[in-house]
């Protein structure tokens, strides 16, 4: 069970490493192709994009953080085994 989770977040850093190199990738075009005087987007509509963006994420952070507090039960996870007074991980 460990190693297929372990497995879900090599692949979720990879996406997430993706998505980070195909934003800067982006970004960098744009800059260069305004050193050269051609203009794709202006520059309100990257800041508003980038706000957006930054909004979204401060949302998804607190949907988390929500859904970890209030909607997850901590006792799922765990078995008693008969004769001990502590919780073990299900293997």
């Amino acid at each position: 069970m460990a190693g297929k989770i372990l497995i879900k977040l090599n692949y979720m850093k990879k996406i997430i490493g993706l998505l980070i190199v195909l934003c800067s990738i982006a970004l960098i075009g744009i800059i260069v192709l305004r050193i050269w005087g051609i203009e794709l987007v202006s520059t309100g509509d990257v800041l508003r994009s980038g706000a957006t963006l930054v909004l979204l994420a401060v949302l998804t952070i607190i949907l988390v953080i929500v859904y970890g507090v209030f909607f997850r039960d901590p006792k799922k996870g765990y078995q008693r085994p008969n004769g001990e007074n502590r919780a073990h991980p299900k293997l």
